[in-house]
C-alpha cells in the first residue's frame, strides 16, 4: 500500500518521452493521461517521463525498501500523532539518501534534451492516481521554477518524498486507496498570461448551474494564486448546448481582472470549451482540466482527471437559497475534523448559546419565533469540518437594533470577510408591527441589557463556580469506579451547563466583541488612526491565558538552578526526562511543582475541545519538551514582559487621556469608561473559555469512561469507539433504550471509515452552497487549482493581514502546523502558523513577532500576541505555504504586513513549490 512493489523481471531504468508514456504501470496515472491527450492532438507541454523503475531503484540501492515498509505498517489513520510522526521519518531516511549514478545520468539526459533557456517543471506521477476512482488531487508535489541539473535532481527527490507524505498516507488509508510506484514529468514550463480549471460538467455545490453547464475559473498569471487561494478566481459559466457565456463573475480580489478579461476573449473560451468537450469524449467522461494560456495566446492542458460526481439538472426557474458557510474563529477552537459526539454536543449548544443570548437582551418572543429555525441552523459540518453559517447568523443579529453594525461586529470578532445578503422573507428590526411597538422593544432590551452587564462580574463568577464542582465531581480519579448509570448523569450534567448554564459566558463573549468594536471605532472617529485600541490592550490584568508559560517559566528556573535537571533536560529524550522526575527522588521537588502544573493547567493544550484529542494531562510529553526549551533559553521572564508591557500600556492610556481631557472633556471620560470597559470584557471573556477547556476536558474523560463500561460490556471494540456515537445513543444505549443495540460495532466502523474519508478532504475556509447541498467528497481547497506558481508573488514579497499587536521585529520565520511542533522553534523566531488556540500559550514567550492565516482581533493568539508585546498579524491568507521555515521576515503589526525576505546564506533554498498535485 505504501510503497511499490516488484514482480517478475523488473522493468529497465529509463525515460520517455511523454506522448510514448502509454503504460500507466511505468509512468504513473498523471503521464498516461497527458499522453493520451498528446494523442489525441491536445496541446500539451512537451517533455519527458522518469519512469518507475528508477524510483525503485533508488529505494533498492539505498536500502529503503524495507525500511519504510516497516514505518508504514500498521499505522491507524486516526492516530494523527504516529501518521505525522512516520512520515517525518521516512521523509529524513529519503533526504539522507542518496540518487544512484545511473539514474543521475537519466536526469541529465533529460535536461540536455529540453529546450535551452526555458524553465522547467517537475510533477509527481503515482500509479493509481488521476483515476476515477482515487484522484490523490493535491496529495502528491510538483516543483516548478528549474534551471539547472542540480535543481532537478533535487525537484525529482521532493517528488519521490511526497509519495510518503503525511496527506499521501492519510489519503491512501482513509480512501482505502494505493498507490504501486511513481514516475517523475519533466516539461517546459508554460509562460502563463492567464490559468485556471475547466469543469466539463458542473461539479456540484455551485449556485446558479446545471448539468448543462461547464464551469471556468481563473486568474491572472500561473496559476499559484489558485492553488494557494490568495486570490478569488474569476468564473464563467458556459452553456454546453452552443458554447456561450451565459454568466460571468469578475474577481473581486484579483486588479488584473480587467486586463484577464480582455486576454480571456470569447475566442479563447470558446478553444477551451471545445478542448474540454473533446477530452471529455475521447477519454470517456467529464473531465477536471487544468489549464493556461501563454503570452502568445495559446492555450495549453496540464492535467486532466476524470469528475465521479456532478451538478443535478437545473430546476427550471425555481429560485434557490444558498448559504454561506465559514470556519473563521470556529476553527481555531475545532481545528481538526470533529467526531459524532463533538457534532451532538456543539449543534445543540450553539443554538441555546444564540436564543439565550436573545432571551437575556429581552427580545421580543415573536422574534425569537422568526430566529427558531435560522437558529437551529448556526452551526455544520463540511468536509468533517466544523463552520458557522453565516448566512443564518447575520439574518438572526439584523433582527435586533444596529443589525448591520452587529453583523459587522460580529465578522471582526471572528476574523470573517464575508457580508452576506438577507434571506428572502427574513425578518429586520424594522419589521415591527408599529414604531410604538419598536420603540418599547428597544427600551425593554436596553433596560435588559443594561441589568445583565452590571451584574457581568457577578456572573462570570457564577459560571466559574458551576465549572469548578463539576470538575471536582468529574475527576478523573473519581472516575474509575463509578457506575455506567452514574457516568451517564455527569455526561447529562456536561450538556445541561454546555445548553443551559452557558448564558453568564456568553455575555462576556458579547461584551468584549461589542466593545472592542466600539472602543475601536470611538479612537478611530477622534482622529487617533486604526491601531491605538489594540495597544491600549496588551497586557490585561486579569487575562489568564499567559499565566502557563508564567508557571513554565519558574519550573525551567528551578532546572537551569540544579545541575542534574539541567543535564536530564538538556540530553534524555522527552520520554525518559518524563519517566527520571517521576520515577527519581532526587526530583521530588520538581516533580511536585510539575504535577501541581499539569493539575492546575494540564487541561490547557493545543485542540482542547476536539475531545478527541488527549489533553496534557493525559500526555505530558509536550510541556517536557516546552520545558527543554525554555530551561535552554535566555532572555526576558514572561512575568517581566507581561509588566514592562502593562506600564507601556497604563503610559499610552495616560497620555490619551491627557490630550482628549484639554480637548473635550466629557469625551475624555467617556473613553475611559470604554477603555475599562473593553479590557474588563475581554478578561472576562478568557476567563470563561478557561473553564470552557475545563468542562471540555472532562467531558472527554466521561466519554472515555463510558467506553470503557461498553468494551466491558462487548458494545464497544475500543474505548475511543465512543466519539463515534453521539450523546443520544450513548444515553440510549447505556439506558437499555435503543432501537438498534445489536450491531452497534459495525454503525461504529462505518462511520469511522466515512469520519477518515472526510478527514482526508481539504475544504476551503468559506463555502457557498445551495441549501441542502453539500460538498462532493473529492472536493478541497485544491481541487480547482491550476498547479504553475505566480511569479508575480517572488516580486511582491509582502503578505498582508490584519495587524492586532503593533510594533514591528525582523527575524528567522518558523512556520509550524501545530504547537506539538514546537520543538523546531528558535528563541526569538516569528511564529508562522494556521491558528492558534490557547494551548499556544507557553510559545508566545520564545517568539518574537506571529503571522496567523486565520483569526480576528480578540482571537486567542491576539489577545495573548498583547500579553507580551509581539507585533502580531492575523488574516494573512496561506501564510503556512507562501513563507518557507527558516526564511527572514519582517512582520509590521501596525502596517498589518509581513514582508518576506531572503534565506539565510547557511541553509540551503527549498525547490518552489506549486502547491502539490
Amino acid at each position: 500500500m505504501t510503497q511499490p512493489t516488484m514482480t517478475g523481471e523488473p522493468d529497465p531504468v529509463r525515460i520517455c518521452r511523454l506522448s510514448e508514456a502509454t503504460d500507466a504501470r511505468l509512468v504513473g496515472g498523471k503521464a498516461r493521461n497527458l499522453a493520451r491527450l498528446i494523442a489525441l492532438g491536445m496541446p500539451v507541454p512537451d517533455g519527458f517521463v522518469l519512469t518507475c523503475p528508477a524510483f525503485e531503484r533508488f529505494l533498492d540501492a539505498s536500502g529503503l525498501r524495507d525500511r519504510i515498509g516497516e514505518l508504514c505498517r500498521g499505522i491507524d489513520p486516526m492516530d494523527l500523532a504516529t501518521l505525522r510522526k512516520r512520515s517525518v521519518s521516512i521523509a529524513a531516511l529519503v533526504e539522507a539518501a542518496t540518487i544512484p549514478r545511473d539514474v543521475r545520468a537519466l536526469i541529465a539526459d533529460i535536461f540536455k534534451r529540453l529546450p535551452g533557456g526555458r524553465l522547467l517543471a517537475a510533477r509527481s506521477s503515482a500509479v493509481g492516481e488521476d483515476g476515477a476512482r482515487a484522484s490523490f488531487a493535491g496529495q502528491l508535489d510538483t516543483v516548478l521554477g528549474l534551471h539547472d541539473i542540480a535543481g532537478l535532481e533535487r525537484a525529482v527527490m521532493t517528488c519521490w518524498r511526497s509519495y510518503w507524505s503525511e496527506r499521501a498516507l492519510f489519503y491512501r488509508l482513509a480512501r482505502n486507496a494505493s498507490l504501486d510506484g511513481m514516475g517523475v514529468i519533466v516539461q517546459r514550463q508554460v509562460t502563463a498570461r492567464v490559468s485556471g480549471v475547466l469543469f466539463s460538467c458542473a461539479p456540484t455545490g455551485i449556485s446558479g448551474v446545471n448539468s448543462n453547464d461547464m464551469v471556468i475559473e481563473y486568474c491572472a498569471g500561473l496559476g499559484d494564486a489558485l492553488v494557494s487561494g490568495c486570490v478569488e478566481p474569476g468564473r464563467l459559466i458556459v452553456s454546453r448546448a452552443d458554447l456561450s457565456v451565459r454568466h460571468a463573475d469578475a474577481a473581486p480580489s484579483d486588479r488584473t481582472t480587467d486586463d484577464v478579461l480582455t486576454f480571456l476573449t470569447p475566442r479563447r473560451v470558446l478553444d477551451l470549451a471545445r478542448l474540454a468537450l473533446r477530452a471529455e469524449k475521447d477519454l470517456g467522461g467529464p473531465q477536471d482540466i487544468e489549464w493556461s494560456i501563454d503570452v502568445d495566446g495559446e492555450p495549453w492542458i496540464l492535467q486532466s482527471r476524470p469528475i465521479t460526481t456532478v451538478s443535478l439538472p437545473s430546476q427550471g426557474n425555481r429560485s434557490i437559497r444558498t448559504s454561506t458557510w465559514s470556519n473563521a474563529n470556529v476553527n481555531e477552537n475545532f481545528p481538526q475534523p470533529i467526531s459524532p459526539l463533538l457534532y451532538s454536543i456543539a449543534s445543540r449548544g450553539y443554538y441555546h448559546y444564540f436564543r439565550n443570548l436573545g432571551l437575556a437582551f429581552g427580545i421580543s418572543r415573536w422574534r425569537l419565533v422568526a430566529m427558531e429555525q435560522p437558529l437551529r441552523g448556526i452551526i455544520g459540518v463540511h468536509g468533517g469540518r466544523m463552520y458557522y453559517n453565516l448566512t443564518n447568523i447575520h439574518a438572526i443579529l439584523r433582527m435586533a437594533p444596529f443589525g448591520e453594525r452587529l453583523a459587522g461586529s460580529f465578522n471582526q470578532f471572528v476574523g470573517a470577510s464575508e457580508m452576506t445578503s438577507q434571506p428572502d422573507g427574513a425578518v429586520r428590526w424594522t419589521d415591527a408591527r408599529n414604531r410604538l411597538v419598536a420603540l418599547g422593544e428597544l427600551l425593554r432590551m436596553a433596560a435588559c441589557t443594561t441589568w445583565q452587564y452590571l451584574r457581568l462580574r457577578s456572573r462570570l463568577e457564577l459560571f466559574e463556580r458551576i465549572a469548578d464542582d463539576f470538575a471536582v465531581r468529574t475527576h478523573p480519579d473519581r472516575l474509575k469506579d463509578r457506575a455506567l448509570a452514574e457516568l451517564l448523569d455527569d455526561l447529562r450534567a456536561f450538556v445541561l451547563i454546555r445548553n443551559h448554564r452557558w448564558k453568564n459566558a456568553s455575555l462576556a463573549d458579547t461584551a468584549s466583541m461589542i466593545c472592542y468594536s466600539l472602543l475601536q471605532h470611538v479612537l478611530k472617529t477622534a482622529g487617533y488612526g486604526s491601531t491605538l485600541h489594540n495597544r491600549l490592550l496588551r497586557a490585561i490584568p486579569g487575562v489568564p491565558s499567559s499565566m502557563p508559560a508564567v508557571h513554565l517559566w519558574r519550573l525551567a528556573e528551578v532546572i537551569r538552578a540544579d545541575e542534574r535537571l539541567r543535564a536530564l533536560f538538556a540530553f534524555a529524550c522527552p520520554a525518559d526526562a518524563l519517566s527520571a522526575i517521576r520515577r527519581d527522588d532526587r526530583f521530588e521537588t520538581f516533580r511536585r511543582g510539575f504535577e501541581q502544573f499539569l493539575e492546575e493547567w494540564g487541561f490547557r493544550s493545543s485542540a482542547e475541545l476536539m475531545l478527541t484529542m488527549p489533553s496534557l494531562q493525559e500526555d505530558p510529553i509536550p510541556v517536557i519538551e516546552l520545558l527543554q526549551q525554555y530551561a535552554a533559553s535566555a532572555g526576558e521572564a514572561p512575568e517581566a514582559a507581561i509588566a514592562r508591557q502593562a506600564s507601556e500600556r497604563v503610559a499610552e492610556t495616560s497620555r490619551l487621556l491627557r490630550r482628549l481631557v484639554r480637548r473635550a472633556p466629557a469625551k475624555a471620560a467617556a473613553v475611559w469608561l470604554l477603555i475599562r470597559w473593553t479590557q474588563r470584557a475581554v478578561a472576562y471573556r478568557e476567563r470563561a473559555r478557561l473553564k470552557q477547556a475545563l468542562l471540555y476536558t472532562r467531558c472527554r474523560r466521561i466519554a472515555l469512561a463510558i467506553g470503557d463500561r461498553f468494551v466491558q460490556t462487548g458494545m464497544l471494540r475500543r474505548r475511543d469507539d465512543i466519539f463515534m456515537l453521539t450523546c443520544d445513543e450513548i444515553d440510549e444505549l447505556g439506558t437499555g433504550r435503543a432501537m438498534f443495540p445489536y450491531r452497534i460495532g459495525e454503525l461504529v466502523t462505518l462511520r469511522l471509515h466515512e469520519h477518515a474519508a472526510l478527514t482526508a478532504m481539504r475544504p476551503p475556509d468559506t463555502v457557498r452552497l445551495p441549501e441542502g447541498e453539500y460538498l462532493r467528497c473529492t472536493d478541497d481547497a485544491s481541487s480547482t487549482a491550476c498547479g504553475e506558481t505566480d511569479e508575480s508573488q517572488e516580486s511582491s514579497p509582502t503578505l498582508t493581514g490584519t495587524g492586532v499587536c503593533g510594533g514591528r521585529t525582523t527575524a528567522r520565520a518558523a512556520v509550524l502546523a501545530d504547537v506539538r511542533e514546537a520543538g523546531r522553534l528558535q528563541r526569538g523566531d516569528v511564529l508562522i502558523t494556521r491558528q492558534t488556540d490557547p494551548g499556544w500559550g507557553p510559545v508566545f514567550c520564545l517568539i518574537s513577532g506571529l503571522v496567523i492565516e486565520r483569526g480576528g482581533m480578540l482571537s486567542h493568539g491576539a489577545i495573548i500576541a498583547r500579553e507580551f508585546g509581539l507585533p502580531c498579524v492575523v488574516g494573512v491568507r496561506d501564510a503556512t505555504q507562501r513563507i518557507p521555515h527558516g526564511a527572514h521576515v519582517t512582520v509590521d503589526g501596525d502596517l498589518g504586513t509581513c514582508t518576506v525576505g531572503a534565506q539565510p546564506q547557511s541553509m540551503p533554498a527549498d525547490p518552489v513549490f506549486a502547491g502539490a498535485q
